[in-house]
C-alpha cells in the first residue's frame, strides 16, 4: 500500500510553444554571438564583446517589439 504523502504531491508541467524556442535561438543564441563576435572584432576588446552579447540580443527584442 502506497504512503499518504507520496499520493498527495504534485507537480506542474509547463508547455512551452514552438515560437517561442525559434525566438530564442535567433535572438539569445545566434544575435548574441554575432554581437560578441563584431564587438570583439572591432574594438579588439574582451570585455566589450561580453558587454554587447548581453545587451545586443535585449536590444534586437526591443527593436522587433515595435513593430507587433
Amino acid at each position: 500500500m502506497r504512503k499518504r504523502s507520496v499520493r498527495a504531491k504534485e507537480f506542474t508541467v509547463y508547455v512551452i510553444p514552438a515560437w517561442k524556442w525559434r525566438e530564442f535561438i535567433a535572438f539569445e543564441l545566434i544575435g548574441g554571438f554575432a554581437f560578441y563576435f563584431v564587438c570583439k572584432k572591432t574594438a579588439n576588446s574582451e570585455l566589450f564583446g561580453i558587454a554587447a552579447n548581453i545587451a545586443g540580443p535585449q536590444m534586437l527584442k526591443y527593436m522587433t517589439s515595435l513593430y507587433r
